[in-house]
């Protein structure tokens, strides 16, 4: 049943719904507690700006379209390797964050103490966009990580917190009218 509800594979018998329950499993508790870490990180802040709805929207809404534009590089690619995690929605999370607070500062966690370092977030969502993209091109066919994945998270949470949200919302009875004719309900 994990493998195949659980697991975001182009190859899966149910790839559409995979898409939306890959993102609320893990491989192992440390995954776990990362992806969590790095979520909450960004939480509090996004919840004050965008309201609860609209934070549950980003997350699983960008976990989906990282698992849509996962599922399309692994079909060009011809890659077998399934993926797992909360990591697109997370850098949706990242992205949106980003744009809305471009003067923030980060940091990269636990490096902190050794390294001391800090950079705004107008910069570091570009530069992972940068690091994720050529990690998509040159490593997605045998990187455990999924750089695609992680590549559509933060073009949904810079689309969303760019208007994109707006748009979605005011045009959702459009969409969901269409899926269900498309469906033939």
């Amino acid at each position: 049943m994990f493998l195949r509800y659980f697991v975001n594979s182009p190859y899966g018998p149910t790839p559409a719904l995979s898409m939306l329950l890959s993102v609320f499993s893990h491989h192992s508790p440390f995954h776990l507690a990362i992806n969590m870490y790095v979520l909450h990180s960004f939480t509090p802040t996004l919840i004050n700006i965008l309201g609860p709805g609209d934070f549950i929207y980003l997350f699983v809404g960008g976990g989906i379209f990282a698992s849509f534009l996962s599922i399309i590089n692994k079909s060009v690619r011809r890659s077998v390797i399934p993926s797992l995690g909360s990591s697109g929605g997370i850098c949706a999370v990242l992205g949106a964050f980003c744009l809305l607070q471009p003067n923030a500062h980060l940091c990269v966690p636990f490096v902190v103490e050794v390294f001391p370092h800090s950079f705004q977030a107008q910069s570091a969502v570009w530069c992972l966009f940068f690091l994720e993209l050529m990690g998509s091109i040159f490593l997605s066919a045998r990187s455990p990580i999924d750089h695609a994945a992680h590549m559509g998270g933060l073009l949904f949470g810079i689309y969303y917190s760019a208007g994109g949200m707006d748009s979605i919302w005011k045009r959702r009875n459009t969409i969901v009218s269409q899926w269900r004719k498309w469906r033939g309900e």
